[in-house]
Formats: structure tokens, sequence, C-alpha cells
């Protein structure tokens, strides 16, 4: 995949919430975007963060996730250099945006939240030290499956960025989907719909 910023690398025990917490700042302060912030928004910004990282991460506490807000120096510099590397990527000028966007549920997947949708591309955002995976491919399939049900969202490409690796891909959904299955967008998201309506995938 194409990079854009050179690598991360983390040597933190808090790894997954610094990826969490630095995706909520990108989103709160996208929220704010052209807005010189005052100090009082700063600090609205960074709460309205973390309430978003603590509802979350908070599942993840019994399987003995951290979750606490004092960060060192240098995960704080790394919570900020992320936010940076993904502020960077997705804002450029009068591009339409929407932040954490809900696809309606269908059959026995309920209502998903997705990363961004970035004018006609649906971003998934992976802040991990691993390179993508199929599995990631088909995460964001399944939404464009969803939203092919709902009809929400104008979607031509999936996408994935990791602000961690400096790395991102996108594709155009009549490519991957002919890639994947040989047939035309419409008639494999029609099939992925079918199947999880009628119960024929698995949970």
């Amino acid at each position: 995949p194409p990079r854009w910023e050179s690598p991360i690398e983390s040597t933190h025990s808090k790894t997954a919430l610094i990826a969490e917490f630095a995706f909520a700042l990108f989103v709160e302060r996208m929220k704010d975007a052209g807005d010189g912030a005052s100090e009082r928004q700063i600090v609205a910004i960074e709460e309205a963060a973390w309430q978003a990282t603590e509802t979350r991460m908070r599942p993840y506490v019994s399987q003995g996730l951290d979750l606490n807000r004092e960060f060192d120096p240098d995960e704080r510099k790394e919570v900020d250099e992320l936010t940076g590397r993904l502020f960077r990527f997705f804002a450029r000028p009068n591009a339409l945006s929407v932040l954490r966007p809900i696809f309606s549920g269908c059959g026995f997947i309920d209502a998903s939240e997705g990363d961004v949708i970035y004018e006609q591309t649906i971003f998934e955002a992976k802040t991990v030290e691993r390179p993508f995976r199929s599995n990631d491919v088909r995460q964001v399939i399944t939404y464009a499956a969803l939203n092919f049900s709902s009809g929400q969202f104008a979607i031509k490409k999936i996408g994935l960025v990791n602000p961690r690796r400096g790395q991102y891909c996108d594709m155009d959904l009549e490519d991957i989907c002919g890639e994947i299955s040989g047939l035309p967008a419409e008639e494999l998201l029609a099939r992925i719909v079918q199947a999880i309506s009628s119960g024929e995938i698995s949970r």
C-alpha cells in the first residue's frame, strides 16, 4: 500500500488505548475544523474524546485493559502524532466527510458504526503495527453491503488507513467486488445482503 508517513514504533503498553483516544480526538477536532479553538474549546474537545474512548474501551477492562487516562510524555506525544496524521490525511479542503457513520442493521447484523466516509469512500482506520489483512477488507465490504441495503450514503470506493504505519489503500467498489467474486458490485452486495438476511451466513 502507498505510504504517506514514516512508521511509528510503539513500545507502550497502552497501544490500544492510545489508538482509540487518538481517533476520538481526530473526530472531535474535525467537527471544529476551520475554527481557531480557544483553550476552553480544546479542553472540551479532550473531554468529549475521552468520554468516547471510555465508552468504546470499557468492555475490554474485563480482559485486562488499563483504562487510565494518565499518559506519560512519550505516550501523549504518540497520541498527538497519530491524531495529527489522521487530521492531515482526511482534512482536504472542501472534502465532504461523515464521521463515525452508522450503517443500518440487516438480518442478524445489528446497526454498525464505521470510521469515516470521505467523499464517496468508506475508510476504516486500523492503527496497528501489522499490515492490512483480508479481514479488514471484508469488514469494509460488509459496511458497503449494509449501505447498499439501506441506501444511506453514496459509496463508490472502500479504503483502509493506518496512521501508525503511515499507509493507506483505497479500492473502487466495482473493481474489488469483481476481484473477489467475478460479479458486479451491485450483484455481490445484493447477495451478501440476502445471505445475512436469510441466515445463510452463521455468526
